[in-house]
């Protein structure tokens, strides 16, 4: 099975970006947890075990927050923006002027009403882009991030490139993202790629440096994130669980069907062979 097109990725968002809503807490990326352990919470209900993992994210997003280090006045790119809950917390807390760029319409459209309702339309903005290719100008942003956005990409080189491309020299770029810690089969991989619209993944954290190393960044630090992650894998389930009625309501009886059979599957093969990593690098002349 061939990476799906930054289109394919759209539509699957605009499609299915609710399931993420349901079952993933409310910034579409995982949490963290120190040293990945959870406290002991005994029975959750749906709402507790979604805003536990929205803590988590939240976790997530002010430490990337305090790696880029933006400052009021500079601008900011966000590459792969989901539904723009982070892109509005970076713009609340530091002052900035933050745009998101997504491939899904909905995902723009979500990111903009976030935005109005914390009275920030003025500087965080949101447009539909394909980051492989930026309509952007070049050197016009101090600071870029990507959260977990480089899993969908078919041509990741392309996208570095462009992040790169319109950073000014010496703009940061944090990218955190995903990478196969154990070999996928083949099978897995087409498991993976159908269910999620993904890409195949780096074969190791060390290949996201490359890239970025070969499109002309200076590697500042990276951090291997495994085990902070691993919690996600034991909520979601649960989650999934307890609002399968919603998400049949949502996605409708075939897909149901077929997340019933997948969804366990593929959040086994998240939990026992992926792992997670973050870049921190500057654009060098």
């Amino acid at each position: 099975m061939s990476n799906p097109s930054a289109r394919e990725v759209g539509e699957w968002y605009d499609r299915f970006g609710g399931l993420y809503g349901l079952t993933m807490g409310d910034s579409m990326h995982l949490g963290m947890w120190t040293d990945g352990v959870r406290a002991e919470t005994g029975e959750l209900t749906a709402d507790e075990m979604w805003e536990e993992l929205t803590r988590a994210q939240d976790s997530w997003t002010g430490t990337l927050i305090d790696v880029v280090g933006l400052l009021p006045g500079q601008r900011m790119l966000d590459v792969g923006c989901g539904t723009g809950r982070p892109t509005v917390r970076i713009g609340t807390e530091s002052g900035a002027s933050v745009l998101g760029v997504t491939v899904s319409a909905g995902q723009v459209r979500a990111g903009r009403d976030r935005a109005l309702k914390a009275g920030l339309s003025d500087r965080v903005t949101f447009e539909q882009a394909d980051a492989m290719a930026l309509p952007q100008e070049s050197e016009t942003f101090d600071a870029a991030w990507a959260i977990e956005s480089f899993a969908h990409f078919s041509n990741r080189p392309a996208a570095i490139r462009e992040v790169r491309r319109v950073l000014r020299y010496g703009g940061r770029f944090v990218l955190a993202d995903c990478y196969e810690a154990v070999p996928f089969t083949p099978e897995e991989v087409q498991l993976f790629q159908a269910a999620f619209a993904l890409s195949r993944l780096p074969a190791g954290p060390e290949d996201y440096s490359r890239m970025l190393g070969e499109a002309g960044f200076a590697i500042q630090d990276t951090r291997d994130m495994s085990r902070e992650f691993k919690p996600t894998y034991e909520l979601i389930p649960r989650l999934f669980a307890a609002r399968r009625a919603q998400i049949a309501e949502l996605v409708g009886t075939d897909a149901m069907a077929q997340l019933d059979t997948v969804y366990p599957r593929i959040l086994a093969l998240c939990r026992d062979k992926m792992g997670y990593t973050m870049v921190n690098a500057v654009k060098s002349p």
